[in-house]
């Protein structure tokens, strides 16, 4: 996947509508001290970059939150603030509550594939693999096929031949997240046809076939691992302002590497 062409990592995508968004960062940034619209807005731009951030649906939401008594409005030295009640306190623990756990399985992933592909970074143990219920949202902010697809020739490239199931206990082992194993022969079958890969059945019985890497396959093998990394790069800093996000701390800038 080329750079230009990358899915947008945002919080629709991790499970986050718009709405839930600005109420989080509303209820989050005004639990620090009370602050005026615009200056919450500049807030969000510099905190959130690579998108446009509305700033009449920030307000909007800000005045729902307040008709329902999760902010109050009031005015000062000619400006219209808001502050957090009691009640957007308990609103914004429900969201940490209900979020953090599912951000911090899927960042686990997250921290170890970067950690495959740079050698940086955190490599968290695996202790138990990605829970089902939380499968989609990885699936959502990451390409799975980019993934597999450089699982599979690193692995091709450092042994004579593999078969697709030591890819699925791979996966499982090093990532603590699994594919299905129809989803990764359809996979193996499109990167033979690509010509990454070529592969032989073991026995007429044909219930193993091993693979090996082609000329081909070695020479992609750096662009597809770099545009996993640079992928998984920005994933993994979104979930990082995520948690930091719903936990109240400063964010992490996005800005640069």
């Amino acid at each position: 996947m080329e750079k230009g062409k990358q899915q947008e990592t945002s919080f629709e995508s991790i499970g986050l509508s718009q709405r839930e968004f600005f109420t989080l960062f509303l209820l989050q940034t005004l639990s620090k001290e009370p602050n005026y619209p615009r200056a919450i807005h500049d807030e969000l731009n510099v905190s959130f970059t690579g998108k446009v951030h509305s700033y009449d649906y920030l307000c909007k939401t800000a005045r729902q939150l307040a008709a329902s008594g999760h902010l109050e409005l009031y005015a000062e030295n000619g400006k219209k603030y808001y502050k957090i009640t009691n009640k957007g306190k308990e609103l914004f623990t429900w969201y940490r509550n209900n979020f953090s756990e599912r951000f911090k399985e899927v960042k686990a992933v997250i921290d170890r594939v970067m950690y495959d592909l740079t050698g940086t970074g955190l490599n968290p143990p695996v202790v138990r693999e990605l829970p089902e219920e939380y499968r989609s949202y990885f699936s959502k902010i990451i390409s799975v096929k980019d993934l597999v697809r450089y699982v599979t020739l690193r692995a091709a490239s450092k042994n004579k031949r593999i078969y697709m199931g030591e890819i699925a206990e791979l996966l499982k082992t090093k990532f603590g997240w699994i594919a299905s194993n129809g989803y990764l022969y359809d996979l193996s079958h499109e990167m033979e046809e690509g010509s990454l890969l070529t592969g032989y059945w073991e026995s007429e019985k044909r219930t193993k076939r091993y693979l090996q890497i082609t000329d081909e396959g070695h020479h992609h093998y750096k662009q597809i691992a770099d545009s996993a990394a640079f992928q998984v790069r920005e994933v993994q800093k979104y979930l990082g302002n995520v948690l930091v996000f719903l936990e109240g701390k400063e964010l992490i800038s996005q800005e640069g590497n």
